[in-house]
C-alpha cells in the first residue's frame, strides 16, 4: 500500500469521511482526497497531522528499505534500547552462542500475541503456496495466492492499529494520546 491507500484504509477503519479527517487534521478535505488518490503526497508535517487525527503512529506510513545486515541490526538495537526485548540462544560446549538457535521475543504479551497471529497467517500462506494440487490450474492457484497476500496485508494493518505504549519503564496499560 502506498501512503494514500494507507490514509484511506485507516480513515475507513475509523468510519470517518474525508471531510471529517480534514477537519480533525486541520487540512482541506480536497487535499485529503488528493492524497488518497495519489495525486499528491503529503509532506511530513501534513502526514503527522493525519496520523494524529487517525490516532495511529506516523511510522505506519514509513517504508523502510531493509537491505543490509547493518539495516537489520540498527533497527534491532534501537528497538532493544527502547522496548523490552529478549534475545536467546543455546550455547555450545565452549560457552559460545549457537547462531542457528537464536530467538527474539518481547516481554510484552500483546506484541507476542500479535506476532503469533501474524505467524499463523504466514503458515496458512505457506500451506497454500505448497498446495497446488487443490486447484484446477496454475491460474487459479496464482489468484488464490494473490488473495492470500491481500488478506495478510489486511491482518498486518489490523495488528499495527494499536497505540499501547510499550516503552521501557512504562508500567501497566497506557494508550498514547496524540496532540491536535
Amino acid at each position: 500500500m502506498d501512503t494514500g491507500e494507507k490514509i484511506k484504509y485507516f480513515r475507513n477503519m475509523r468510519g470517518i469521511s474525508q471531510e471529517m479527517l480534514g477537519q480533525l487534521a486541520g487540512i482541506n478535505s480536497a487535499t485529503i482526497k488528493k492524497y488518497e488518490y495519489g495525486i499528491r503526497n503529503p509532506k511530513p508535517d501534513q502526514l503527522l497531522k493525519i496520523a494524529n487525527a487517525l490516532g495511529i503512529s506516523i511510522n505506519i506510513f514509513m517504508d523502510f528499505d531493509i537491505e543490509t545486515v547493518s539495516d537489520v541490526l540498527s533497527l534491532l538495537f534501537k528497538m532493544d534500547e527502547q522496548i523490552d526485548m529478549k534475545f536467546e540462544a543455546e550455547k555450545d560446549t565452549d560457552g559460545n552462542y549457537n547462531p542457528s538457535t537464536l530467538k527474539i521475543s518481547f516481554k510484552n504479551r500483546a506484541i507476542n500475541k500479535k506476532l503469533c497471529t501474524y505467524l499463523k497467517a504466514k503458515d496458512l500462506q505457506e500451506k497454500l503456496a505448497n498446495d497446488t494440487d487443490s486447484f484446477a490450474d496454475e491460474t487459479q492457484h496464482k489468484e488464490a495466492m494473490k488473495a492470500m497476500e491481500s488478506d495478510i496485508e489486511e491482518i498486518k494493518n489490523h495488528l499495527i492499529d494499536d497505540s499501547m505504549i510499550i516503552q521501557k519503564g512504562t508500567e501497566g496499560i497506557a494508550v498514547k494520546v496524540f496532540p491536535q
